[in-house]
């Protein structure tokens, strides 16, 4: 088994690099908390194959100093730098964003001679050992979970039922009777090994972060709270999660004078279409509230609650990028699949009903932000009934399937003309004038 040097003075950080390195590509972990700390490992000999470290772990500048010890050793090791970084030797692999797991696990598999066939033929026994430390950040499994049968070897004895909640209390008493991993069933170990990543990258302060690993951080969170919120609903454990991810929408919105580059840094990132739909909706929303003479801070808050959880419960981007009847009909999904999209706009809306602090009234436009008075189907037509909010909803939610799609090639003047012409009535029209000032 080839070996990790992994230098990261964050614990989740360091919880998440650790699993999703070992998981993917097999290697075994050295953890050091900064670079100062690592002298001994190149002194003793050990086996290094790699390593990965921030370009600074708080006042530390880690990458040249990791880099300094790399030349002073004489020995050839991979080193992959996580952030901006004055190293320019060819040698040195720059990530931009630690938490985007798939470029991530490409270079460190590059580093190491993993290949991608490599990794999907990676051996791997029935029952999967996640060290028990892990279980720390959670509260429940979405697993089943199984502990080995200290009595009867290559037994193991079922512990958790899938999505069982526990308290931190059992872990650690686990950890008090010397129990080192608990294991999961191998065909369930990404789902599980998915799972923590997003609950460990949810723990950490956006501090910690920089601006492309927060737009990281922050697709994933808001996938941990789709899932949660299908399986346990509104409770006070999604509520907090929930607000937490509202925080970050409604501040990288604001971060951006330029919606161009907000664009560009979701593209850089890979981002996925629903969390790229909600951001950008965000964005246009919040600058159609700014702008419209009965706008005010409540609106703009209560369009932005409407923007992040309107389609929460859809479960994946080929849902989210469904907008018509017909699209829904020529999608190919299965039935239950088709159902939820139909319905997505009702449940969502039955949903928030009971969130904490809702803004009054942000159910109703939830249910009709596809035209329909009652949240089923999508509307081929406008009548008069609908609400000046719903109507600048239904206008920034179609700019922005068109800015997503449309990526660096967006013509912003051919799409509110299309729009004009596909919205004629006075009560558009007023707001298409404003997405005229949207900065590009």
């Amino acid at each position: 088994m080839n070996t990790t040097l992994l230098v990261e003075n964050n614990q989740e950080l360091e919880s998440f690099y650790s699993l999703n390195l070992q998981t993917w590509v097999g290697t075994a972990i050295i953890p050091k908390k900064e670079a100062k700390f690592c002298s001994k490992v190149f002194e003793d000999g050990s086996q290094i194959d790699l390593i990965i470290t921030k370009a600074r772990n708080g006042l530390e500048k880690s990458a040249e100093a990791i880099f300094e010890m790399i030349q002073k050793s004489g020995r050839n090791i991979p080193l992959i730098v996580v952030g901006k970084s004055t190293l320019t030797d060819e040698s040195v692999i720059h990530l931009q964003s630690g938490l985007d797991i798939k470029p991530l696990i490409q270079a460190a598999g590059k580093a190491l001679n993993v290949t991608a066939q490599n990794m999907a033929q990676l051996q791997v026994p029935e029952y999967f050992a996640i060290p028990i430390n892990y279980f720390l950040s959670l509260k429940r499994s979405v697993t089943e979970v199984y502990e080995e049968d200290i009595d009867q070897a290559g037994s193991y004895i079922k512990k958790m039922d899938e999505y069982q909640e526990f308290e931190p209390s059992l872990i650690k008493s686990y950890i008090q009777e010397g129990v080192a991993s608990l294991y999961v069933k191998k065909h369930d170990r990404l789902y599980f090994v998915t799972n923590v990543t997003q609950e460990l990258v949810a723990k950490i302060e956006m501090s910690e972060l920089n601006d492309d690993e927060q737009l990281s951080a922050a697709e994933m969170g808001q996938k941990l709270l789709t899932a949660k919120l299908s399986r346990i609903g509104i409770t006070e454990e999604t509520t907090k999660l929930a607000n937490k991810q509202l925080k970050m929408m409604s501040n990288t919105a604001k971060k951006y004078p330029k919606m161009g580059k907000l664009l560009g840094r979701l593209m850089r990132n890979q981002a996925g279409y629903l969390f790229k739909h909600s951001q950008i909706l965000t964005y246009v929303c919040s600058h159609l509230m700014d702008n419209i003479d009965w706008g005010n801070e409540e609106q703009k808050k209560k369009i932005s609650f409407i923007a992040f959880f309107h389609d929460i419960l859809l479960e994946n981007d080929e849902q989210a990028q469904i907008h018509t009847g017909k699209q829904l009909k020529e999608s190919g999904l299965d039935a239950a699949s088709m159902e939820l999209v139909n319905s997505h706009a009702q449940k969502a809306a039955e949903l928030f009903v009971k969130y904490p602090g809702a803004p009054m009234g942000a159910d109703a436009i939830i249910r009709q932000h596809h035209g329909i008075s009652h949240g089923i189907g999508f509307a081929t037509t406008y009548g008069g009934n609908l609400s000046p909010m719903v109507i600048v909803f239904i206008l920034a939610e179609e700019l922005t399937d068109n800015i997503i799609r449309s990526g660096k090639e967006l013509k912003m003047k051919k799409v509110l003309l299309s729009m004009r012409e596909k919205y004629p009535t006075q009560r558009f029209q007023k707001i298409i004038d404003i997405m005229e000032t949207i900065s590009i």
